[in-house]
């Protein structure tokens, strides 16, 4: 919890000191309150569960207290209130389901007949299961972030949105028992994911930046006593595009005022309302 305490920015004269505590407080009132601070006048006291076994409780009312030389001043009681809900963004099943549709559509050269199998995790058949292609995603990186992110600023409708851009990179593996087999799927995914950027991934936002590379390479270790060998294709894909974060708020608002004026010769009254 952040306190704000602006009054101490400049301390007025005279105050030297301050005093921070906290109390619990509930349908039998306040409990005794727990000293979190004494020194120096601070403009802000970022309480995270201090003298607490664990952060503060969500579903526990507080009030806090400070002290100077002048008096004491509480707020509250208020409760942290907080709490997560990650939505993932399923970007990986996504690009995942494009590029199978867009295999399963791709015709086979003559003398493959198996069609590839796009997944996120090593199958278990063995050499038996080629061939096969593992996506995962290997980096996401912040890019550029808005100017005044660190700024609160929610909307009337009590949504505050931290826009920044971040870039992704997903490893998309080959594994063929046929290196020409490979090969195919190699060039065949290079050109589908340049189609992708255009009729997919920009009208969702992610077309700032993209590239690619691609390397290929062989494993044989069958004399080692494994099972044989395959061919492999290592592709990087990056996009650069939207990652924002989304924060609901309960900040009360006034969205307008009226204003009545009432004019005489003697006064003048001036009534306000929200």
């Amino acid at each position: 919890m952040l306190i704000s305490l602006p009054d101490y920015l400049i301390p007025p004269s005279g105050v030297t000191s301050m005093t921070v505590s906290r109390a619990v407080s509930g349908v039998t009132g306040l409990g005794a309150f727990t000293t979190l601070y004494t020194g120096v006048p601070q403009p802000i006291y970022l309480d995270v569960g201090d003298y607490l076994p664990g952060p503060l409780d969500p579903n526990v009312a507080y009030v806090w207290q400070v002290t100077d030389n002048r008096g004491t001043s509480q707020a509250g009681p208020v409760s942290p209130g907080s709490s997560m809900i990650s939505i993932p963004d399923e970007l990986s099943q996504i690009l995942i389901r494009l590029l199978q549709g867009s295999l399963n559509s791709v015709p086979l050269p003559g003398g493959m007949t198996k069609r590839i199998q796009v997944m996120t995790k090593m199958p278990q058949g063995g050499w038996s299961a080629l061939p096969f292609i593992v996506v995962n995603l290997d980096l996401i990186q912040q890019t550029e972030t808005q100017i005044g992110e660190d700024v609160l600023d929610p909307i009337p409708g009590n949504e505050w949105t931290i826009w920044s851009n971040a870039k992704r990179v997903w490893r998309i593996s080959i594994f063929s028992a046929d290196a020409e087999e490979r090969d195919f799927y190699r060039d065949t995914l290079l050109n589908v994911l340049r189609v992708l950027k255009a009729t997919a991934f920009a009208p969702i936002g992610l077309n700032v930046v993209h590239s690619f590379q691609a390397t290929s390479g062989t494993s044989a270790d069958e004399w080692n006593g494994h099972i044989p060998g395959f061919y492999y294709a290592d592709l990087l894909f990056e996009l650069d595009g939207v990652f924002n974060t989304t924060v609901l708020t309960g900040f009360g608002y006034i969205l307008g005022f009226t204003v009545d004026v009432t004019v005489n010769p003697d006064s003048s009254t001036i009534t306000a309302g929200p």
